[in-house]
C-alpha cells in the first residue's frame, strides 16, 4: 500500500493506493467539537444529506443514479468520539479499471460532492417531505433504545457517571431535541458543517491518486479555512464514591454494568497495554477471566463483555444475568480485576492474548473500512498505524499490564432489573 497526503487551505486528502480490492472506498469526514444541543441535529443532517439531493430530489431518483454508477453506495454516519463530533459521508464504488466508460471516475467524484454541496433544500430550509421521512426514522431509532437492554444500560450508566459531561450524551439525543429541529434550523447546522468543522477526505483503491486529488479539487470548493484547536479526550472528574443505581426494567433478565474510570493513562497504555489487558480480562477467547469465572465456573450468564469509551476515559463491563446473582457477579468481576493488578496470569496467557490481537490486526488489513479508520484516528489523535501498533502490542510486558490495571477505578454499579414474576 502506498500512502500519500495532499494538503490544501480548507481540507486535506489522504490516499491509500492498493490493488488489493476491486472497489474504491471514500470518506469525506467533517470534524467539529461535540456540543450537547447539536448532536441530534448533526445526526439528522447526515441522514438527510445522504437521502436525496437537489439534482436527485426524490429517494427514487437518488437510488437510480447510484445504480447507474454500477450500484455505488452512499451513506452518512455521525459519531461522537470523546469531545469530537464526526460526520462521515461514505461512498463505495466500483474500481474504474473494470468499467468501460472513460468518464466514470469523474462522475463518481462529481456525485459525491454535488450531493454534499447541493442538498435537497432551498434558501428557507430543507425539503419538507424528506425532512419528515428522516424525522420519523430518527424518532423510531430513539424510541428503540429502550427496547435493547444492553444499549439502554450502557447509556444510563454513562449518564449517571457523568451527568454534566459530554461523555453522557447520546449521538441520537432524545425526542424533545428531535422535535425542536426544523427544516430552517437544520439549514443553519448545514452551514456550520463547513464554517466550523475541519474536513479530511480519505480514499483507498487502485487509482492514480494525483488524478483523484485534481478531481476533488475541481468539484469540492470549500473556501472556509479553520485554525482553531480541538481536543478529543474528555477530562472527566474523578468519582470518589461508587454510585449504585437500580432501575426497574421490563425484560426477563437483568443487565448489570460496572463502570470503571481510567485515571492517568499514558499514551502507550491507551494504544497497546489496554488491548492486551482487555484480551486477558474479557476478550473474545473462551479462556478470558470473566468468561471463566462468570460462565464456565458459576453458570451466571451467557453474555459478558467489556466496552471501552477510550476518549471518555471509561471501561464498561456488561453482563446479562438473573438479579439474584448480581452480588456474586460483582464479586467475581472485582476478583478478576484484582488478579490482573497482582499479575495472577501466566506468561502463556499474556502471549496468547498478544497472538489473538496480532491476528486481528493482520486481518484488518483485508478490510478497507478498518484501514481508513486507522489512518483517520492516526490523524485525529495520533493512534499508531497498524504495523507500529503490532510492534507495540508485542512489546507489552506483564508489569505494564499490572500497572495499568491499578489505574482502573470503579465508579458505578448499575442494574437494569428484570421484571418481577409471580412466585419469585
Amino acid at each position: 500500500m502506498k500512502y500519500k497526503k495532499y494538503e490544501y487551505d480548507s481540507y486535506r486528502i489522504f490516499t491509500i493506493q492498493t490493488d488489493q480490492f476491486k472497489n474504491v472506498h471514500m470518506e469525506v469526514v467533517f470534524q467539529g467539537t461535540a456540543k450537547e444541543s447539536k448532536l441530534t441535529e448533526y445526526s439528522f443532517l447526515s441522514e438527510i444529506i445522504s437521502f436525496s439531493s437537489l439534482k436527485y430530489p426524490t429517494r427514487r431518483d437518488f437510488v437510480i443514479r447510484l445504480e447507474e454508477l454500477y450500484n455505488a453506495y452512499f451513506y452518512g454516519v455521525t459519531s461522537k468520539v470523546g469531545n469530537s463530533l464526526l460526520n462521515n459521508f461514505i461512498f463505495d464504488f466500483l474500481d474504474p479499471n473494470y468499467v468501460s466508460e472513460s468518464n466514470y471516475l469523474e462522475e463518481c467524484i462529481s456525485f459525491v460532492f454535488d450531493t454534499i454541496l447541493n442538498p435537497n433544500c432551498n434558501q428557507n430550509g430543507f425539503d419538507y417531505k424528506s425532512f419528515q421521512i428522516i424525522k420519523s426514522r430518527l424518532k423510531s431509532d430513539i424510541e428503540s433504545i429502550k427496547e435493547n437492554p444492553v444499549n439502554y444500560s450502557l447509556r444510563r450508566s454513562l449518564q449517571e457517571m457523568y451527568p454534566d459531561s459530554i461523555s453522557s450524551k447520546s449521538i441520537l439525543g432524545n425526542i424533545e431535541e428531535l422535535e425542536s429541529i426544523t427544516p430552517e434550523s437544520l439549514m443553519e447546522t448545514y452551514q456550520n458543517l463547513f464554517e466550523k468543522n475541519y474536513c479530511d477526505i480519505y480514499i483507498i483503491g487502485n487509482l492514480d491518486m494525483d488524478q483523484i486529488a485534481k478531481l476533488i479539487l475541481k468539484h469540492f470548493k470549500n473556501p472556509v479555512i479553520k485554525m482553531h484547536e480541538q481536543e478529543t479526550f474528555v477530562k472527566n472528574k474523578k468519582i470518589k464514591t461508587v454510585r449504585k443505581i437500580v432501575e426497574d426494567g421490563k425484560f426477563v433478565q437483568s443487565n448489570l454494568v460496572l463502570g470503571y474510570q481510567m485515571q492517568g493513562f499514558t499514551t502507550n497504555e491507551y494504544n497497546a497495554v489496554l488491548t492486551v489487558f482487555s484480551e486477558i480480562f474479557c476478550g473474545a477467547s473462551l479462556n478470558s477471566k470473566l468468561y471463566q469465572y462468570l460462565r464456565n465456573d458459576n453458570s451466571l450468564c451467557y453474555r459478558v463483555q467489556t466496552i471501552y469509551q477510550k476518549f471518555d476515559g471509561t471501561m464498561l463491563v456488561t453482563v446479562g444475568l438473573e438479579s439474584k446473582n448480581k452480588a456474586l457477579a460483582i464479586k467475581l468481576i472485582e476478583k478478576a480485576k484484582s488478579e490482573m493488578e497482582k499479575g495472577k496470569f501466566s506468561d502463556s496467557e499474556l502471549q496468547c492474548a498478544k497472538d489473538q490481537l496480532l491476528l486481528a490486526l493482520t486481518m484488518s488489513f483485508d478490510n478497507q473500512n478498518s484501514i481508513i479508520n486507522n489512518y483517520l484516528f492516526h490523524n485525529l489523535v495520533g493512534t499508531p498505524l497498524l504495523e507500529e501498533r503490532k510492534s507495540m502490542i508485542q512489546s507489552v510486558t506483564k508489569e505494564e499490564v499490572m500497572k495499568m490495571a491499578r489505574k482502573l477505578n470503579l465508579g458505578i454499579i448499575y442494574e437494569l432489573k428484570e421484571v418481577s414474576h409471580e412466585g419469585n
